[in-house]
């Protein structure tokens, strides 16, 4: 395997909300949670944190916990894809917003969360551009990609993953992974998150990260096991990148 610079590892927060708001998806409510989840984060040595104005209560639980103190924070402009969305004083709107519920006057990278088809993307450039010579930080990206089989079928996040990733071929390429994975002693989840940080397209020498999300402490102490576990054997890594090739054009689409 070549040196790459390594990834940033980033704790994504849509499980951090109001569970009466976004039942199934909110794991981590009272304040007391939602410092145990930034505390075990921190104390690992992580320093960047995901969220979005989507994320129902996300920004403000952060906010309240004290997050932006502590962490670098990336977010999102509020929108589900509807046109107008992206319109300047939408995202003006959206911006304040965020800064104030994170409780800081500055944030890393402000997303586009969900595409707008219909503001022209000049108009959403220069509002984000805007923004930028104002208070933000360097960069903003526009896209919404992911990958899981866990999600439950009864939240609309687990509906929308089951709809992308749900194609025969891909849930195939799923157990083939997870049975090489069992050969060497790790799970399939370790392969996977072991593979993207290490041995994918991803690297650190261009700025890239790899965030992931928990529904409970007991995911993040594994996956930050995994991830601190290094890279994985030649044989194996090699074995999950020729899985792309078996996909035969089911792959799940890029964006939404």
């Amino acid at each position: 395997m070549s040196f790459k610079t390594p990834v940033k590892i980033i704790l994504g927060t849509h499980t951090v909300g109001d569970p009466t708001e976004i039942p199934g998806i909110a794991h981590f409510d009272s304040a007391k949670q939602v410092q145990a989840l930034l505390d075990v984060f921190h104390s690992r040595g992580y320093r960047h944190i995901d969220t979005a104005s989507n994320y129902f209560g996300s920004e403000v639980r952060l906010g309240q916990a004290g997050a932006a103190s502590r962490f670098t924070i990336h977010t999102k402009v509020a929108g589900f894809g509807k046109p107008g969305d992206h319109e300047p004083s939408k995202i003006d709107l959206s911006i304040g917003q965020s800064l104030d519920a994170l409780e800081t006057s500055v944030v890393e990278t402000m997303f586009l969360h969900v595409p707008d088809r219909q503001t022209p993307f000049k108009d959403t450039a220069k509002a984000m551009n805007d923004a930028f010579r104002q208070v933000l930080q360097p960069v903003f990206f526009s896209g919404n990609t992911g990958t899981s089989t866990r999600w439950k079928h009864d939240n609309i996040i687990g509906k929308l993953y089951s709809t992308l990733y749900g194609h025969p071929a891909v849930q195939a390429s799923v157990a083939v992974v997870r049975d090489a994975a069992e050969k060497h002693g790790i799970s399939g989840h370790a392969a996977a998150v072991r593979w993207t940080a290490f041995h994918s397209v991803l690297d650190g020498k261009y700025g890239d990260g790899l965030i992931f999300a928990v529904s409970k402490m007991e995911q993040l102490y594994k996956t930050l096991d995994a991830l601190e576990a290094g890279p994985l054997s030649d044989d194996l890594a090699e074995a999950i990148t020729a899985i792309y090739g078996t996909l035969d054009g089911a792959e799940p689409p890029y964006h939404l």
